[in-house]
């Protein structure tokens, strides 16, 4: 592919590509459009315009693109109640423990997403591939290989 393509392809949806390591629940409901932030004790100054989904153990597999609308950062009574607003998956106790120690964090505001035609191992379709144990980004060559790898082209009946 072409890599000017796969620059603008990154570019277009508006902001860099990034590898998030999220757990199979949480990233199940985003698949199913249900949760539409994702609560991040810390995140990149860098734009980010799109979420490739890693499901991590026991899944450990690509499952799908969630595409960013925005990021807010904000004190955490105000997250709170966007993650009430918006289906942010935790409970009031696992939203407290998971920001344990922190004043303001981020909500990753969560445009669209697309399920993977077809769920990647990693390990099989990415060159030397280690799980990430925090989000990531990734270069607009990787991003066009998972792209092609997840939605092949449909072949007619």
């Amino acid at each position: 592919m072409d890599m000017n393509l796969a620059l603008e392809t990154a570019n277009s949806v508006g902001g860099r590509a990034m590898l998030l390591p999220i757990k199979p629940k949480y990233a199940s409901l985003i698949l199913a459009g249900t949760k539409k932030v994702e609560l991040r004790r810390s995140w990149p100054a860098q734009r980010v315009g799109v979420l490739v989904l890693y499901s991590s153990s026991p899944v450990q597999k690509l499952v799908g693109l969630a595409y960013v609308k925005k990021v807010v950062e904000c004190e955490l009574p105000a997250l709170w109640e966007i993650s009430m607003a918006n289906g942010g998956g935790v409970t009031y106790e696992e939203f407290n423990a998971y920001m344990q120690g922190k004043r303001f964090a981020f909500g990753v505001m969560i445009d669209r997403v697309e399920v993977a035609r077809e769920t990647l191992d990693p390990w099989k379709s990415l060159d030397n591939f280690a799980p990430p144990q925090s989000p990531s980004f990734i270069s607009s060559a990787v991003f066009q290989k998972i792209l092609k790898n997840m939605f092949p082209p449909e072949v007619p009946a």
